[in-house]
């Protein structure tokens, strides 16, 4: 069947989506589709009068910016290469795209074909997707997020997150090169064991996601706490991860304000001592403990002597600096891992591990010692104060052996407080009257 050239060359330049028209070197129509006539809205006689400037003119008065396009036609013209040449906006808001080719035909030398292309969808979706793009960034420098795109084939990390994932840690883009060892290293030797196995487990396909929170060393010298979270986007066929994606925010504020949070619940206020509630949940874990291993524990009960008089006398002011004083001193001469807290008012409380009797008693002389030789100050001035306290202490013969309850030992330590007390203050007394060795 044969088939006609021209016809089949005219149902393609009708058919094109594209809006089609050729010039000649002077810029005259010469030959145009549907199409092209539907897009600039052309009355067939205008482009039959084939007034040059006529035509340039019904284009240009569509466009936001006609003197752009009336200074582009004759490089327009003169091109000899097939090129996109630029993009147009026009009036009613479409974005039209320009493409240009010479047409080269034999007798037509100086001829080229004009392409105009609808791009109005293509446009405002990567408008979209940029706007998308900045509130994503926005939102994730304002949560101190940092997007990370690692290629587990080669342990490499792709950086497309605006160097979020440099300036976090305190380098600059490119500083850090990009090799995921080089980031793992800055992990705290702490935390990188329970950071290792949330990823490895993810890592062998045993997690739906990767979730870990761990501190970071910031170039300088401090450090961050980071919650990362990801998840593999691609795997092997013996579903290991090959690539994986997530993000990295900066909880530094959030841990710092939890801590808070938790010394407040757990700490007094004013002396810097545990509070009672948590002095006696640690103290029973300190008495099971001792038990288990078999171990002496002791505990003091401290109370400052006379207290009332230096608030009556001196006023509430200088007795808080007495009870922050006196707590001071308890922690310069206890032990870092021994308990310390403040039962009320001012009574106060200490558990000594793996301390006997005779010890307790020698550590409890020490603080009144050390109390005598630096006494409180006050409004400017000295405020000497004294205490007493009452020890107690368990000795089990070994591990397993049946201490008492903490409810005795407190009931102990505060007998002993009561003779320290009645025997003239300013002084330490055991719970049991038997004579110390020499």
């Amino acid at each position: 069947m044969n088939l006609d050239a021209a016809a089949i060359i005219r149902a393609t330049f009708d058919g094109s989506p594209d809006g089609i028209v050729v010039l000649g070197a002077d810029g005259r129509v010469m030959a145009y589709n549907a199409r092209f006539l539907a897009l600039w809205g052309f009355p067939p006689e205008m482009l039959a009068r084939a007034e040059v400037s006529e035509v340039r003119e019904h284009t240009a008065q569509q466009l936001l910016d006609p003197a752009r396009y009336r200074a582009s036609l004759q490089a327009l013209l003169a091109t000899r290469e097939p090129v996109v040449l630029d993009e147009f906006v026009l009036k009613n808001g479409r974005v039209l795209e320009r493409h240009v080719c010479p047409l080269g035909w034999p007798g037509l030398p100086d001829a080229v074909v004009v392409r105009w292309r609808d791009i109005t969808a293509r446009s405002l979706e990567q408008a979209r997707q940029k706007e998308m793009t900045a509130l994503l960034d926005l939102a994730m420098l304002g949560a101190d997020l940092a997007y990370w795109d690692v290629d587990l084939a080669t342990s490499q990390v792709n950086y497309t997150d605006n160097g979020r994932w440099h300036t976090m840690l305190g380098y600059a883009a490119g500083e850090m090169g990009p090799a995921l060892a080089n980031w793992e290293m800055m992990i705290h030797p702490d935390d990188i064991q329970q950071r290792n196995a949330a990823w490895d487990a993810h890592v062998r396909g045993g997690t739906p996601r990767y979730e870990a929170e761990f501190r970071m060393r910031h170039k300088a010298g401090h450090w961050l706490w980071v919650l990362a979270r990801g998840q593999a986007v691609a795997r092997d066929v013996q579903g290991r991860a090959t690539r994986m994606v997530g993000t990295r925010m900066d909880i530094s504020v959030h841990k710092a304000s939890q801590l808070r949070l938790t010394e407040e619940a757990h700490t007094d206020m004013l002396t810097g001592a545990a509070n009672r509630r948590h002095f006696l949940v640690c103290a029973e874990d300190m008495r099971r403990a001792a038990q288990r291993r078999g171990e002496p524990l002791a505990l003091l009960m401290l109370d400052l002597d006379h207290f009332k008089f230096i608030n009556d006398q001196m006023g509430h002011a200088a007795g808080d600096e007495v009870l922050k004083h006196f707590a001071r001193c308890a922690r310069d001469v206890l032990r870092e891992r021994d308990l310390f807290g403040r039962l009320g008012g001012e009574e106060f409380a200490a558990m000594l591990f793996d301390t006997g009797r005779h010890t307790a008693l020698a550590v409890a002389q020490r603080l009144l010692q050390h109390i005598r030789e630096h006494p409180a100050t006050a409004g400017g001035r000295a405020v000497a104060y004294t205490v007493s306290v009452g020890v107690t202490a368990a000795e089990p013969a070994g591990a397993g052996c049946v201490v008492d309850p903490l409810d005795t030992l407190l009931d102990k330590a505060d007998r002993a407080l009561y003779r320290a007390k009645s025997s003239g203050r300013d002084r330490a007394m055991v719970d049991s009257p038997a004579p110390l060795p020499d």
